[in-house]
């Protein structure tokens, strides 16, 4: 046998070899135990914790998506689109924040469906644009009104 083919066997030897491998870790890592089970057969699952809610019962909370907003520079009473998608099963607390986390504006609790059109901000805006300011939504249950998750919402503000 020539050197030419003893190489192209020992790279294809070599080649199945790793395949090979390759193919025995990923069967090992499927065979159902993770690395804390520790085989003990005393574990049931009515010890452990499990979510079997079906995924269509469980609905995210849509924010509205906002990049900007325009005001009237020097005035306190502003137009605005705030409000809470139909389809969201929780009450929204807005609040509107500055870059240097002032607080400008808060609002009430918002149900599903409703707007706010008309805000009374906390201070009056200078003409500018103001960048890197925050659109908080806190979200509260329907039902008693306890916190659930939120969103901050980075945004411009043009005042003019």
């Amino acid at each position: 046998m020539d050197r030419k083919k003893i190489h192209k066997y020992a790279f294809v030897g070599v080649c199945i070899i790793v395949i090979i491998v390759i193919v025995i870790l990923s069967l090992r890592g499927c065979n159902g135990t993770t690395p804390n089970d520790n085989n003990n057969s005393s574990d049931t699952t009515s010890d452990k914790v499990l979510d079997f809610t079906p995924a269509e019962e469980r609905k995210s909370i849509q924010i509205p998506a906002v990049t900007g907003i325009y005001m009237r520079a020097g005035q306190l009473n502003q137009t605005v689109d705030f409000y809470n998608p139909k389809e969201n099963n929780c009450y929204f607390v807005i609040s509107l924040y500055l870059s240097d986390d002032t607080l400008i504006y808060k609002s009430d609790m918002i149900a599903p469906a409703e707007y706010i059109k008309e805000i009374t901000l906390l201070q009056e805006l200078k003409r500018g644009i103001y960048r890197n300011c925050r659109l908080v939504y806190n979200c509260y249950s329907l039902d008693n009104k306890t916190q659930l998750n939120g969103s901050n919402v980075v945004l411009e503000i043009n005042a003019q």
